[in-house]
């Protein structure tokens, strides 16, 4: 007992010396600005506003006069129930949580306060350093120096997070309940409170047994400060609480992804850091693509826990049109599209192909497909294996090959080339695989879906490469402009080996291909002239298409490679590819082709042997 209370009084004596230390410097320093609202507003490619936000965030601002006195008085009771006394920290709550935490032998206590929160949500990151908690308590007394605690309190309400892209207590009492905060019940009241803790668990639309818990601690906290009676509390035990419908109250707000997307686009070209710059942003969003996709996801995933991820690309201009990054962005912000590194498949082999074309393959180039092992070298062989273990038996053309998405042509192609040549090509769109296989060919390869779009998109704009964007252009409130988005296009690809591939790429819908087995994207041709390829492994589903005016990419599976097992699973990715191009092209719509060069000729050729054939389909070739 001693021993804890000279503990008690050593780390007292600590604190209040450091913090002693702290007043005077923060005294002299004002780094922060809790009065200036700034706000972030995007635009659209047609110059209309789609978001608008403060601190960043999409937050609809409450004095804390606009707020019911039942709401303030229980947040500090549960969160910093000596908010008016401290000065950025609580330096009892400290020693109290050092001395329990040591007791322990692990955290189970914390010592944060409201103004501390204030500074990590608005200033900070959530890493967990001594570095970082450090600035938080410098910032914190520095904050409580230069602002009264009501302008503190104010901010902490107005900048919390609720979970599913949610800040702020008005969006988060709207989100849940299609309430005003002033018109929550009690219950209403106790879980709002709850939800920031943590909202991965405390959401009631994530877990409401948990969530329950948590409304019942805030509860019991609320009865024993006495801000309500004991007849109140035992009323709000019983209250059923009835949340706005999920499903139907995210669909109106589609562009969740594509913000987020912007705003890291913008931290890297240097702006949005600061919570005092109000900035506007013109975007190259198209909110009609955008809900197109988000529909046919609604569409496809309804009755599915898989998760999906899409982006659309203009060829040409490499501008990102619509993005999405999961089934649902209120769900789960995680941006599959930019982040997720998955296997790219067998929707890699048309780079490797167009290779083979600048090597002098020829659509009807062959090669024998039967089931083969490769002796790599003088201990390793490597036998790849068609779906289905289907072989034609026979040599087929690059076509058929394409077509059927025959592993065992894309392996020779792959050691005919040699390895190096994947890979560099691979390099040269930034994409590091840092070492070269076999399997590569088949699409070992991993990397985020944006990546394998920004690859078709080459393929859509005729060999020609630049860095896709989000942003066209950055300027003040005063209209003084900051960042301008230049075009710098490049040739990467040859454009008539190009040409000739995206002339492949109609294959897999080609049914003049069936043989042993059939084109891979059969009956997924959408209304319009579209070049395409699918991609799969054990986990993945891919399918990437363009024409001159669009380039689709999608990717659909599990977060955790639950292995895709049913032909369900692996055609969501597709129904969805052929649901967008036919709502933007409809029937009565047709949508553009490429016109071959001077240096194309076309001719109809039996697709699978590559012969000449009156009865066949029309390629394009290169002229001899």
């Amino acid at each position: 007992m001693k021993k804890r209370i000279n503990l008690f009084i050593i780390s007292f004596c600590t604190i209040g010396i450091i913090y002693v230390f702290l007043i005077f410097y923060c005294g002299l320093s004002h780094h922060i600005n809790l009065n200036t609202h700034a706000s972030l507003t995007l635009k659209d490619n047609h110059q209309q506003v789609f978001f608008e936000s403060r601190y960043q965030q999409d937050i609809l601002w409450k004095s804390l006069d606009e707020l019911p006195h039942l709401l303030i008085e229980s947040t500090i009771a549960v969160e910093d129930k000596r908010f008016y006394q401290h000065h950025g920290f609580d330096p009892v709550r400290i020693v109290k949580a050092i001395i329990t935490n040591l007791s322990h032998q692990k955290i189970v206590e914390g010592a944060s306060t409201i103004t501390q929160q204030v500074i990590k949500n608005l200033y900070l990151t959530q890493d967990q350093t001594f570095t970082r908690k450090m600035k938080e308590l410098v910032l914190s007394i520095e904050a409580e120096l230069h602002f009264n605690k009501d302008q503190i309190l104010e901010t902490y309400l107005n900048t919390l997070y609720y979970g599913h892209g949610i800040y702020g207590i008005q969006n988060a009492s709207m989100f849940y309940f299609q309430k005003d905060p002033k018109d929550c019940t009690i219950a209403e009241t106790a879980m709002l409170i709850g939800i920031p803790n943590s909202p991965s668990n405390y959401s009631p639309y994530l877990n409401q047994k948990k969530a329950r818990e948590r409304q019942i601690i805030v509860l019991n906290v609320m009865k024993n400060q006495h801000i309500i009676t004991e007849e109140e509390y035992q009323n709000a035990l019983q209250e059923e609480l009835v949340l706005q419908d999920f499903i139907q109250q995210t669909r109106s707000e589609v562009y969740g992804y594509y913000k987020d997307a912007v705003m890291k686009e913008c931290k890297e070209l240097g702006y949005c850091t600061s919570e005092t710059d109000s900035l506007i942003i013109s975007t190259y969003y198209e909110p009609d693509l955008q809900k197109i996709l988000q529909n046919e996801f609604d569409k496809q995933l309804s009755n599915t826990d898989m998760q999906a991820a899409g982006v659309i690309m203009e060829p040409y201009t490499f501008h990102i049109q619509a993005l999405q990054g999961g089934s649902n962005y209120y769900e789960t912000q995680y941006n599959r599209a930019l982040y997720s590194t998955r296997q790219s498949g067998s929707a890699i082999k048309p780079l490797l192909y167009y290779l083979a074309l600048t090597e002098g393959f020829t659509p009807s180039t062959c090669f024998k497909s039967t089931q083969t092992t490769f002796q790599i070298s003088e201990s390793a062989s490597y036998t790849p294996e068609n779906y289905r273990s289907l072989y034609a038996e026979m040599p087929i053309s690059l076509i058929h090959a394409i077509s059927t998405s025959d592993n065992v042509y894309a392996i020779k192609t792959h050691l005919f080339l040699g390895t190096d040549a994947l890979n560099n090509a691979l390099k040269d769109f930034g994409i590091d695989q840092h070492e070269t296989n076999v399997s590569m060919a088949l699409g070992t390869t991993h990397f985020p879906l944006i990546e394998l779009a920004t690859i078709y998109n080459t393929f859509a704009s005729e060999g020609i490469w630049q860095k896709p964007a989000f942003i066209k252009k950055i300027t003040d409130t005063s209209g003084n402009i900051l960042y301008e988005h230049k075009s710098k296009p490049a040739r990467l690809l040859k454009e008539d080996e190009t040409l000739v591939l995206t002339s492949l790429l109609r294959a897999p819908f080609d049914i003049k291909n069936v043989h042993v087995a059939g084109p891979s994207l059969l009956g997924y041709e959408p209304y319009t002239t579209v070049a395409a390829k699918s991609g799969s492994s054990d986990w993945d589903s891919l399918i990437v298409g363009y024409n001159p005016q669009m380039t689709l990419a999608l990717w659909n599976g599990y977060d955790e490679n639950q292995a895709l097992t049913t032909n369900e699973e692996r055609k969501i990715s597709r129904a969805i590819f052929k649901g967008v191009f036919n709502t933007v092209y409809p029937k009565e719509k047709t949508g553009p082709w490429y016109l071959p060069t001077d240096n194309i000729i076309i001719q109809k050729v039996n697709p699978i042997t590559g012969q000449l054939d009156n009865n066949g389909s029309f390629y394009w070739y290169l002229k001899s």
